[in-house]
C-alpha cells in the first residue's frame, strides 16, 4: 500500500489504494484488510497452498496419476474433486446466521444464532455424494462448497480453478517422474493457520 502511493500503478492494488486516497470510500483498516486477507491470502496463499497438498494427495495414490496422464483431458475434473476431497481452509472463516430454529442432533441452532459451518464437513456430506472419502476423479456433478456458497462464494473461485488446472497439468507433463524425494513421511505440514498446505514437499524426477 506505501509503494503503490509512492509509485501508482493502474492494477487492483492501485485501485484500491486511489478509491481510500481519492474516494474516500474505504477505511485504512479496510483498504489493508482487503490487500492482506482478501488478495494476498485468498488470492495467493490459498492456490500456493492448494497445489501442493494436490500433489501430495496424488503421489500417495499412484493409480490417479497414471489416470491423470492417460487422460489430461480429466484435468478440471481433477482439480474439482481435490477441491472437494482436501481441505483448504483449517477455519470456519466466517459466521453464518441461522434464518431459523433448525435440529442438528440433539442441538436446536435457533433464529438468528451465529454458527461456524466446517466447509470441508459438508464436502464429505454422504446425502450429497457417492462414496465421500474415495477420490474419483470423473466424479460428475460435484457440487463442493470448497469455495463457499451463495454470497459467500468466493469472488476469485475462477481464477483459482484456472491457476490449478494450468499447474496440475504442467506437473504431469513436465515430470513423468514426479515423486517424493524424502518419502511421504519427509513431508512437513503447517499448523496454526487458516490455510492448510505443507511447509516443505521436497520432490524428484
Amino acid at each position: 500500500v506505501a509503494r503503490r502511493r509512492e509509485e501508482p500503478a493502474d492494477d487492483l492494488l492501485g485501485a484500491l489504494v486511489y478509491a481510500r486516497d481519492a474516494g474516500e470510500k474505504l477505511s485504512e483498516s479496510e483498504l489493508i484488510a482487503i490487500a492482506g486477507a482478501g488478495l494476498l491470502t485468498g488470492g495467493v496463499e490459498t492456490v500456493s497452498s492448494a497445489l501442493p497438498s494436490f500433489v501430495f494427495t496424488l503421489l500417495t495414490r499412484p493409480d490417479l496419476v497414471a489416470q491423470l496422464r492417460e487422460n489430461l483431458e480429466l484435468v478440471p475434473a481433477a482439480v474439482e474433486e481435490l477441491l472437494r476431497w482436501v481441505p483448504v481452509n483449517t477455519a470456519a472463516m466466517f459466521a453464518r446466521y441461522a434464518v431459523e430454529d433448525v435440529r442438528l442432533g440433539d442441538v436446536v441452532v435457533r433464529a438468528g444464532d451465529p454458527v461456524l459451518p466446517a466447509l470441508h464437513a459438508a464436502n464429505r456430506d454422504p446425502e450429497v455424494f457417492a462414496d465421500p472419502d474415495v477420490v474419483d476423479l470423473t466424479r460428475s456433478p460435484n457440487p463442493h462448497v470448497a469455495f463457499g456458497h451463495g454470497p459467500h462464494h468466493c469472488i476469485g473461485a475462477q481464477l483459482a480453478r484456472l491457476e490449478l488446472q494450468e499447474a496440475l497439468k504442467a506437473i504431469l507433463v513436465r515430470f513423468p517422474e514426479l515423486r517424493f524425494a524424502d518419502g511421504r513421511d519427509g513431508v512437513k505440514w503447517e499448523y496454526g493457520v487458516i490455510v492448510r498446505g505443507p511447509s516443505l514437499l521436497r520432490i524428484a524426477w
